[in-house]
């Protein structure tokens, strides 16, 4: 295996990836996983490698993404961090002996919002400004999103749109709330969605993720949605889980057939 960290910003060392790329000539796809954290931190320690190495078990070149998070880093910030990430890895696809046009990414919780912004704001304003016709190449090929935070209306992970926003929960606007709802922005240009969450999850709502499997049915985008009866927030590969704990192989055998 190839194991090495590719910084991505050179003005700030908190943006990078850590491969785990086999070291043969098979060309495999790719995975970039995008550990939680609520947006105050990034938990790769159990949302990063474990879940890397389990893609990697299952014959994926997989890229774990540290990007920047805390009440100084606010929106695009970590939308340019997930987006510099995919496209490194796009653009070097022979160095990394990769799939170019089997890219796709999967996180965990806040991750999984990041994952889901970079499935469906992949060419809003914000990242037009800053990458321009390559936006494009940033939209994943398809999106694993486990126990995602995807909505700021009702039951909700609020912490989380605190953190992207900088504000009190009670001053974010609902315009900004919309903005920030994956749900709401889903179209029927969206990375297709495979999307996995525990009934019993205390700390993200599995609302959220209900609502959002309406909005693609009701839009024509590809998607699953698997929800588990049992387990609490933060599984990561879900070990010793019972139903949850097949999730990385359900999601394979989705992302196959896209």
């Amino acid at each position: 295996m190839i194991h090495e960290r590719i910084y991505l910003d050179e003005t700030d060392e908190r943006v990078y990836i850590d491969t785990y790329v086999a070291n043969d000539n098979k060309i495999r796809p790719a995975i970039l996983i995008i550990p939680g954290g609520g947006y105050a931190g990034v938990s790769g320690f159990l949302e990063g490698e474990p879940v890397a190495l389990e893609f990697f078990a299952k014959d994926y070149n997989a890229f774990v993404l540290n990007y920047r998070v805390g009440k100084d880093d606010l929106f695009p910030n970590q939308l340019t961090d997930g987006a510099r990430a995919m496209l490194y890895i796009r653009e070097n696809a022979e160095k990394l002996k990769i799939k170019k046009d089997r890219v796709f990414a999967a996180g965990c919780s806040a991750g999984g919002h990041l994952t889901g912004e970079l499935a469906t704001m992949y060419d809003c304003a914000e990242m037009r400004a800053i990458f321009g016709d390559k936006c494009e190449s940033i939209r994943p090929d398809g999106v694993v999103l486990c126990y995602p935070v995807i909505t700021g209306f009702g039951p909700t992970h609020r912490g989380s749109f605190v953190n992207l926003s900088g504000k009190p929960f009670e001053e974010i606007t609902e315009e900004e709330l919309r903005y920030h709802s994956i749900e709401c922005n889903v179209n029927e240009k969206s990375s297709p969605m495979f999307i996995w969450h525990t009934a019993e999850d205390g700390t993200v709502p599995v609302l959220g993720s209900i609502e959002l499997g309406r909005r693609l049915a009701a839009l024509g985008v590809s998607f699953k949605l698997s929800i588990y009866p049992y387990g609490p927030h933060a599984l990561g590969i879900a070990k010793d889980f019972p139903f949850a704990e097949s999730w990385v192989e359900e999601a394979i055998a989705w992302l196959e057939t896209l």
